[in-house]
């Protein structure tokens, strides 16, 4: 009366579920109030009616570790769980559209990152234009000088 029982041939519902991949046949209590779960510590091959008895009531009486809930850590889980499963179905089901998805993306940002940090600045002078730079001035300073002293003598004296 504190239990039902549920038979799924479908295994990715008990997958989500648990956020694992769990080989078949698999026994699993779960209290759809709490979202925690628990399994038995017996091989499925092992099962009497004993065993799955005193098992249920150790549920019921809470001396087994529950698993999952929701918490901020399996909250967290999920997403990752989620995202993890949904790009693996996509590379199952179309392997183009996988690449489309996620390698031509992929491959932009590399280019862009490439280019960001391999390309040479604009304010970068190459050697060739720095070398007529220093001499103009040098000129200029040269200039300076023999303007001031092309000044008459009277203006020199202040």
């Amino acid at each position: 009366r504190d239990f039902q029982f549920l038979w799924m041939t479908d295994v990715e519902t008990v997958n989500s579920i648990t956020m694992a991949f769990l080989a078949t046949p698999v026994i699993l209590v779960l209290n759809t109030q709490t979202h925690y779960y628990y399994f038995p510590d017996f091989e499925v091959k092992d099962i009497t009616i004993e065993t799955m008895s005193d098992f249920l009531n150790r549920v019921r009486d809470g001396n087994i570790q529950p698993m999952g809930g929701t918490g901020f850590l399996q909250r967290l889980k999920r997403i990752f769980y989620d995202l993890f499963t949904t790009v693996i179905s996509i590379w199952q089901s179309s392997r183009w559209l996988f690449l489309l998805m996620f390698g031509l993306p992929t491959a932009v940002v590399s280019i862009v990152c490439y280019s960001i940090c391999c390309m040479e600045g604009a304010d970068d002078v190459p050697e060739e234009d720095s070398d007529l730079e220093e001499e103009g001035e040098e000129e200029t300073g040269q200039e300076i000088e023999n303007l001031e002293s092309s000044k008459p003598f009277h203006e020199k004296a202040d």
